[in-house]
């Protein structure tokens, strides 16, 4: 065989992949420095820390990160959120059989984690500017991607990911999504962080309602061992919230706690909206 050419190929290959993520990296610096660019500093007033911050940071460094939204953009958002739930989940994750309610919930948290990563991206790139620094933002949306990923987790382990159609679609569809999340960022965080909320209240609600219909089947099934791991023994669990960890021995232990998760991720949500502002 000729091993030259594949090995010619595969450098070409690398090189192609290479330049698309300088390139992309390029964009985005570009993007952003448009976006500063029209900041002046008029339009950037001064706030305090409350949240997520152990030792604030000096006064004359504490920006706004956000401009109010009005009910009429918060109400949309919900619809939007809704709407593309109702379009995506039940169209191509529907089904009443625990198999695909797993499936659902893996496509779920494959998608619902990307505005994370996206907030650390955006804000990564403004440090490495000179812009702005907040180390406990990326602290608390870090612990957040952490807190998904073991969704996760739980989810593959539960086989979720077991149809090649479902795992193609959820993960293009979070590519997508996280670059519109760094879209949302970039325009305005607390317009971001709102989209988002809603969102974790419709997982919030999604888990409830799979919750309260499988009650007694839940409560036969043995609780996974990425759930046992996570909840039982990660430190970073409690790093995310204030609540005790809780009992793992089920399966209904399993989706209650990812159903608290999601709740917990709207209020932090709603409260990093307030932060921004």
């Amino acid at each position: 065989m000729d091993f030259s050419r594949d090995n010619t190929g595969n450098t070409e290959v690398k090189m192609l992949s290479r330049s698309s993520l300088l390139s992309f990296l390029f964009v985005l610096s570009y993007t952003s420095a448009i976006c500063g660019a029209f900041s002046t500093p008029s339009s950037w007033t001064r706030a305090k820390t409350q949240i997520f911050v152990s030792h604030p940071l000096p006064e004359e460094d504490m920006h706004v990160f956000g401009r109010p939204l009005n009910d009429a953009t918060k109400e949309m958002n919900k619809k939007m959120v809704y709407g593309v739930k109702t379009l995506i989940f039940d169209t191509f994750f529907g089904g009443d059989t625990v198999e695909r309610a797993y499936a659902r919930f893996w496509a779920l948290e494959t998608i619902a984690r990307m505005p994370y990563f996206s907030y650390l991206s955006v804000l990564h790139c403004y440090e490495t500017l000179g812009w702005w620094r907040r180390a406990d933002y990326l602290k608390v949306h870090f612990l957040q991607t952490w807190n998904e990923q073991h969704h996760l987790l739980i989810m593959e382990e539960l086989e979720g990911n077991r149809i090649w159609f479902d795992r193609f679609l959820a993960q293009h569809i979070a590519c997508a999504y996280y670059f519109l999340g760094v879209a949302f960022y970039l325009f305005n965080p607390t317009f971001a962080y709102n989209f988002n909320q809603a969102v974790e209240e419709e997982a919030f609600a999604t888990y409830d309602n799979f919750v309260k219909k499988n009650e007694a089947f839940l409560k036969e099934q043995p609780a996974p061992l990425a759930a046992k791991l996570y909840y039982l023994e990660d430190p970073l669990f409690r790093e995310l919230g204030s609540r005790p960890r809780p009992a793992m021995r089920t399966l209904l232990d399993t989706f209650s706690a990812i159903r608290e998760d999601e709740a917990e991720h709207a209020e932090i949500m709603v409260q990093m909206q307030n932060e921004a502002l």
